[in-house]
């Protein structure tokens, strides 16, 4: 009975092993080719909102027949279409805008970050949150005056990330196949 969940093991390990492989070459190519890898997202993601417009916007078509329509429900799945339509032909664009958005709600965060510091202002620990308001704001700043660079950076850490998380995945896989055997 106890070599049951040990032939799982063994059983699911090729996968576990698949989805390091693939994280590991995703980080790779986001590490190595960050502003293609950002561009990449950036269409992608177009694609997905042209998509999922189409649909929400059948959906509120077929919904008509039934009398529980608004143009609410016809303004989001154009809106979203639109929006996926200008991602999907000028990423560059796009990536500046969602970098931009990225920016300006990074440096709210930090304001209010820092508001909440100096209201705490002789608690506990409120130094530093005062300090990490400071450093989002910064954060903040930097991401609007620069977000091409902003967007690399943020791929190259998430390229690095995705590296360690793929390894960590194929040496467990590795183990689950000698474990299982």
């Amino acid at each position: 009975m106890s070599t049951h969940p040990l032939r799982r093991l063994h059983a699911h390990a090729g996968l576990v092993i698949l989805n390091g492989g693939l994280l590991l070459l995703a980080g790779l190519f986001l590490a190595v080719f960050p502003f293609v890898s950002a561009l990449a997202m950036i269409a992608a993601t177009g694609v997905y909102l042209v998509a999922a417009g189409a649909v929400s916007l059948f959906a509120a078509l077929r919904s008509m027949g039934d009398g529980r329509s608004s143009v609410l429900a016809f303004v989001g799945p154009v809106l979203a279409m639109l929006i996926g339509v200008v991602f999907w032909l000028a990423p560059a664009e796009g990536l500046e805008t969602v970098m931009g958005v990225a920016g300006a709600l990074t440096l709210v965060a930090g304001v209010l970050q820092v508001a909440a510091g100096l209201g705490l202002s002789g608690r506990p620990h409120w130094g530093l949150l005062l300090l990490n308001g400071l450093f989002t704001l910064a954060a903040g700043a930097c991401i609007m005056v620069a977000p091409g660079i902003a967007a690399m950076v943020f791929c190259v850490f998430f390229g690095v990330q995705l590296i360690f998380h793929g390894a960590h995945l194929l040496r467990l896989g590795l183990r689950m196949r000698r474990i299982g055997s």
